[in-house]
């Protein structure tokens, strides 16, 4: 059966493909447009030292086509998470399909350390069959780290920015964090809001997040430390 490695870009997704590549497999890659630079790069990184080929596939228009032709007249929220269904679940899906392949082995990156992750993973297709490599060689965070602080690159973000960087499965304390470094990534998912309608938060906008971050209004967490406040599907 064809195997497929889920590649999000980050660390531990990158070191299970380490493990596990065979000539055949697909490293595949959903972007959803709203990655950091750095991940980018990692990526392209990874492919230049690994000599192992990534398969990257894209929602028609990314971020922003979503939104358009999917949209349900409000942007996504903990409620309708449609942005994983459209652009990482049915992207992979139809692009499988479309070469032919209607069931696969599914390699997912989630570590040993992250069992509430595989426990509550729902596949939403079920001719994928997933497996948690990293799981089984009992591979933690502390493991993944010590592995990529020996190579010649590296993913040069806080793991809180892995994903789409101001997603609001990280909850509004770690946004307003990253915002404090970062203030100019808030600038698109405002854009969202005000076009598409509706609020990523029910009661509050990323532009008033902004503000907070940029007015000094709230505590400072280190973002090395700090996690995401809602469990994502998102391949870490």
């Amino acid at each position: 059966m064809q195997r497929v490695i889920n590649f999000s870009g980050g660390k531990s997704s990158a070191l299970m493909a380490l493990i596990e590549y065979k000539p055949g497999d697909i490293v595949l890659f959903t972007d959803t447009t709203r990655e950091h630079p750095a991940t980018y790069k990692f990526i392209n990184d990874f492919e230049k030292y690994e000599k192992i080929p990534v398969t990257r596939v894209t929602y028609p228009g990314g971020w922003e086509g979503m939104l358009q032709n999917e949209g349900y007249g409000t942007v996504p929220n903990l409620v309708m998470r449609y942005c994983t269904k459209h652009l990482k679940i049915k992207t992979a899906r139809k692009y499988l399909l479309s070469i032919g392949i209607t069931e696969c082995e599914n390699l997912i990156g989630f570590r040993h350390d992250e069992q509430s992750r595989i426990l509550n993973y729902d596949a939403r297709w079920k001719k994928y069959k997933a497996f948690f490599p990293l799981d089984q060689r009992k591979i933690t965070k502390e493991n993944v780290n010590n592995f990529w602080s020996q190579k010649k690159y590296n993913l040069e973000i806080p793991h809180i920015l892995g994903n789409c960087d101001l997603c609001f499965l990280k909850g509004q304390n770690a946004i307003i964090s990253i915002l404090k470094s970062f203030p100019e990534l808030a600038d698109k998912w405002i854009k969202d809001e005000k076009e598409a309608g509706g609020t990523y938060f029910k009661n509050i906008s990323y532009e008033q997040l902004k503000n907070i971050a940029v007015n000094n209004l709230f505590k400072d967490y280190d973002l090395k430390n700090i996690t995401p406040a809602f469990n994502c599907s998102c391949h870490s």
